[in-house]
């Protein structure tokens, strides 16, 4: 069924051009195999985010055998222990990269992750039986179901994974004041990198490695996974989440009282919530915190973060984040400064921001100018 001589399609003569089309064809098992070896060594080391970097070591290692099957497939050399393992990987790889993002996002739960390996065990039980009997049908139909399960697969992760990352975003922005969720803005490149060597890998499945007959049919989507790979790698290996902030024991109890109050509360928890921001300046407390506020107010996190929600319409960072803009706003009008620039440190500094980054971003966005052209606007006006 299965030979391990070189099929004539695919091993032409040992020239220079079949030197450069066999290091292309290699390309994206090498791009694998780094980052397995990368996302290995810092999962051993356990240095930073042991079960993100472990999650994500998996995935790239089933990307590592996958290419690997595809090379020795487009250099000819045919097997079962091939034909099988690419099988079986092929199923796990998408898996993996959910239960990635699982673990990225802090997400509860997961009870589906394990039922997306299933198609994987029953290939890797069904294959070898189908090649003993030699039932050709059979494994037509194996074929078949594969590539289906594996249109799920990639439907179900491109889907589900950017409902948990964005529900991350939205907790980071509920939990923390200072735009930690900015962190998390390499996960949209993720997501769009994953989207586009999603769809490719669909294609060359549905496709079918058969279809690829000459060199050049083979060394374009090398090229183009090569690319993709190495971005997801890339992106994975600078994309963190901060841990969870506890907040105090039975406070979650006591909140849960206090949800079932009238939405008429709102207004007296919301004034109690204004004065200590207001004068107890709160919002210069870089690392800020719901818990910290809610605890300020002798109240429970998830009710003040709704009452903040419903009252203004804002998240809990968006919410801190308009008292920092005004008293950014007045460091920057005061013409007591010798220079731009010290206004603007002083503003950063007074204001409550945790980086000029963020600073210039959410100043843009809120006023629609930088900090300087506002600061030389206001000055101009005086």
């Amino acid at each position: 069924m299965y030979n391990s001589k070189k099929s004539s399609k695919f091993a032409p003569d040992f020239d220079e051009k079949h030197m450069i089309y066999q290091l292309i064809i290699s390309i994206p098992l090498m791009v694998c195999l780094f980052w397995a070896i990368f996302f290995t060594i810092r999962a051993v080391q356990g240095t930073t985010e042991p079960r993100v970097n472990t999650m994500v070591m998996f995935f790239y290692i089933a990307t590592t055998v996958l290419y690997l099957d595809h090379w020795m497939y487009f250099s000819g050399v045919l097997s079962f222990a091939g034909e099988w393992s690419y099988g079986i990987v092929n199923l796990c790889v998408y898996p993996f990269f959910y239960m990635y993002l699982r673990v990225l996002a802090r997400a509860k739960g997961g009870r589906e992750a394990p039922w997306l390996l299933v198609p994987a065990g029953l290939f890797a039980v069904l294959f070898p039986v189908l090649y003993i009997f030699e039932w050709s049908a059979g494994k037509e139909v194996l074929g078949v179901f594969a590539r289906i399960c594996f249109a799920a697969q990639v439907v179900w992760v491109w889907v589900r994974g950017g409902r948990l990352l964005r529900h991350a975003r939205r907790r980071m922005d509920e939990t923390y004041s200072d735009y930690r969720s900015e962190l998390l803005r390499p996960v949209n490149t993720l997501l769009q990198l994953f989207g586009f060597t999603a769809v490719a890998s669909l294609v060359l499945v549905v496709i079918g490695r058969e279809f690829f007959i000459h060199e050049t049919e083979v060394t374009i989507p090398a090229i183009i996974m090569s690319v993709l790979l190495y971005g997801l790698g890339y992106v994975a290996s600078n994309t963190t989440i901060p841990p969870e902030v506890k907040g105090e024991r039975g406070s979650e109890a006591r909140g849960s009282e206090e949800s079932g109050l009238e939405e008429k509360g709102d207004d007296e928890l919301m004034r109690k919530i204004d004065h200590v921001m207001r004068e107890d300046k709160l919002y210069r407390n870089t690392s800020l915190t719901i818990h910290d506020l809610a605890a300020a107010v002798n109240s429970n996190r998830t009710y003040v973060s709704n009452c903040i929600n419903r009252t203004n319409g804002q998240s809990f960072s968006q919410y801190v984040a308009t008292y920092r803009i005004s008293c950014a706003k007045e460091i920057l009008s005061s013409d007591r400064y010798a220079s731009d620039h010290d206004a603007i440190a002083d503003a950063v500094a007074q204001s409550g921001f945790l980086s000029y980054q963020t600073f210039y971003r959410v100043f843009k966005d809120s006023t629609g100018t930088t900090p300087l052209q506002y600061r030389q606007k206001i000055l101009k006006k005086s």
